[in-house]
């Protein structure tokens, strides 16, 4: 399961992030208030487009977007009420639910792969004799004997390359050095300074390590170039059921407004780059450009969740030992499509 921060519940009590039934106190036409939970990353442009373009005020909603260092586990947030929506995986909902907690549900998907993309320092990548063209079980053996740097330790950075290290049969323990080191401004800067010789994370990051120079691109996340990976629902937006079925219009409303925010992000790539950057906090609007025509392909068009594909995620996480035990993939258990329109 993903790590958890108390920095989120630090910044979604000071956001005062609780939110009652449709409408204010429940009168009628009262702006409806929705706290997120989310690390700034390409792969919520529709958030952002959603947001900026007043897509949202038009539905009457208010948002408010609480930024997180890492991405780390936001469940506990949304059970408590202190945020209606984080972005988190099927791992993390399949570890609550075994818990006893079923008070978060799925309902609005993002992703359909694994979008993690790995990149290593440039020199070392010479010295393994890898590159993106490397047979892929070659470039996972590369990684034997470095340093590793992930996000927190549990989060996907570091669920993912023990699956990737254990599928070439290396141990995570043995073979490499794992480091935690925060989010992708610090992931990039320690690449860059030789601390760590490679990590993995959704773009655009690794482009940038790429595209400055003193990275490789081994494994293109967007693309799907891991088969295990793609046809795999990575990342979607979570919500309270308490929550959700308390406001039914505004949940809807969220995810209608999130559709048309991202066929924007589909249809107009080059507008959208530039509309980001503030959001993401960065100025170099060629990688994010080059970020969000990757990450098109891999978006769900409406956050329509099919019963096969979550399966087959789930079927997958339990393979890939990133859950322990098979978690029910029927729908309204840990997904449902009943705020989604589908």
């Amino acid at each position: 399961m993903r790590a958890r921060s108390a920095v989120i519940a630090v910044l979604l009590l000071a956001a005062g992030g609780c939110a009652g039934g449709d409408g204010a106190g429940g009168e009628p036409g009262a702006a409806k208030k929705i706290t997120i939970a989310s690390a700034p990353n390409v792969f919520l442009s529709a958030l952002y487009v959603a947001q900026d373009d007043g897509l949202f005020a038009k539905e009457g909603l208010t948002v408010e977007i609480v930024e997180v260092e890492s991405g780390n586990d936001s469940v506990a947030a949304l059970a408590s009420g202190q945020a209606q929506y984080a972005d988190v995986g099927f791992e993390d909902l399949a570890e609550l639910s075994k818990a006893g907690d079923d008070s978060v549900v799925m309902a609005h998907d993002i992703l359909n792969r694994v979008t993690l993309t790995l990149v290593m320092r440039k020199e070392v990548a010479a010295r393994k004799k890898v590159s993106a063209a490397s047979p892929l079980r070659d470039r996972l053996v590369a990684l034997k004997g470095l340093k590793i740097g992930i996000t927190s330790p549990g989060s996907p950075t570091d669920t993912y390359m023990r699956y990737y290290l254990g599928s070439v049969g290396l141990d995570p323990e043995r073979d490499v050095e794992i480091v935690p080191l925060g989010g992708g401004s610090a992931l990039l800067a320690a690449l860059e300074k030789g601390q760590i010789d490679a990590y993995h994370l959704s773009p655009p990051t690794p482009y940038v390590a790429a595209e400055k120079g003193f990275g490789v691109v081994l494994i293109d996340g967007p693309k799907g170039e891991v088969p295990e990976l793609d046809k795999f629902d990575y990342t979607a937006w979570a919500t309270s059921r308490e929550w959700a079925g308390a406001n039914t219009a505004t949940a809807a409303a969220f995810s209608r407004v999130l559709a048309q925010a991202t066929a924007k992000v589909k249809r107009q790539p080059d507008a959208v780059a530039a509309q980001i950057l503030d959001d993401l906090g960065s100025t170099d609007q060629a990688t994010v450009l080059r970020t969000v025509k990757a990450m098109s392909p891999a978006l769900s068009d409406k956050g329509c969740f099919d019963g096969a594909v979550v399966r087959r995620t789930l079927d997958v996480m339990l393979r890939l030992k990133i859950l322990e035990d098979r978690a029910d993939a029927a729908e309204g258990r840990l997904w449902t499509n009943d705020y989604n329109g589908c």
